[in-house]
């Protein structure tokens, strides 16, 4: 399946929405998305991002993927932002992430309803 992307503004709500579907074996793919939603937060002064991960088949190894986190963190890519991950079900690579992103302080979390994740975003509402 090939790896493709879409991402909309929600210029109400103040966030980028970004859908990734298929299959993505090289954490540069993820990273590029991660990127480009973060830029296009900051041009617009939105306050979240939410990466529908759900379709997504990710086969890289996380360890790389850990590496892309530190740097985030380190150069501080997100700012005052926030980010919601919608993800099929916390398996081994997501949950890995959550936790990952939990250790190193990092305003980005896995959620498996898209009501939650907004929620989160917008009100940092958890339940």
């Amino acid at each position: 399946m090939i790896f493709t992307q879409h991402h909309r503004l929600d210029l109400a709500n103040k966030l980028v929405i970004f859908e990734a579907s298929g299959h993505v074996d090289h954490v540069d793919k993820m990273e590029v998305v991660i990127k480009k939603a973060i830029n296009l937060a900051h041009i617009h002064n939105l306050k979240g991002i939410l990466l529908e991960l759900t379709d997504l088949s990710v086969t890289y190894d996380n360890a790389m993927m850990m590496n892309v986190l530190v740097r985030m963190r380190d150069e501080d890519w997100l700012g005052t932002l926030r980010m919601a991950r919608l993800v099929p079900t916390l398996g081994n690579v997501h949950g890995l992430i959550d936790d990952i992103c939990q250790k190193f302080d990092l305003p980005i979390k896995n959620f498996e309803t898209k009501s939650k994740a907004i929620a989160w975003l917008l009100y940092n509402y958890e339940r």
